[in-house]
């Protein structure tokens, strides 16, 4: 008897992945691309982003469900919320112990001058792709749009949400 090998080693990503650079901030990005693209983006979730040292960094996630169309538009931005203090961590003697130190984390590191992703999914979404890119091209704010290919990104497990 033949013996079959499942091979699970290739991802198979189900969505278009553009890159945005953009330096407004999340709520202004949102409103532009939904007047842009004629949809409603909306904050539905902050992802967790776990680190090996325990720290726990958020991002915020906007979606929309074009239901006429079966598309889905997902952005996230690629640095993190800023975490909160934790107040156990600071220690008495440290020089800095009274500052707040906020840090952030990039969601793709390979990737660290784009701000932002948008994630197409559904059917047909390739047929999509040109007037997608041609329309955020369009927003002043906007300074660079690109499609990124996901299964070529090293942190691409990072996408999978």
């Amino acid at each position: 008897m033949a013996k079959i090998i499942l091979n699970t080693s290739e991802d198979y990503f189900d969505f278009m992945l553009f890159g945005i650079v953009c330096q407004e901030n999340q709520y202004h990005i949102v409103s532009a691309i939904n007047q842009y693209l004629k949809i409603n983006l909306c904050l539905t979730d902050f992802l967790p982003f776990n680190l090996k040292d325990g720290k726990l960094f958020n991002f915020s996630l906007y979606s929309f469900q074009e239901e006429d169309l079966g598309i889905t538009f997902q952005l996230i931005p690629n640095h993190s919320n800023f975490e909160e203090p934790n107040i156990n961590d600071i220690k008495s003697n440290d020089l800095f112990a009274e500052v707040d130190v906020d840090e952030r984390v990039i969601l793709i590191k390979e990737l660290p001058k784009t701000d932002y992703f948008l994630l197409v999914k559904g059917e047909d979404i390739y047929n999509y792709q040109t007037k997608i890119i041609d329309k955020l091209k369009l927003i002043p704010e906007i300074i660079q749009v690109q499609f990124i290919e996901a299964k070529e990104l090293t942190s691409k497990r990072n996408l999978i949400f």
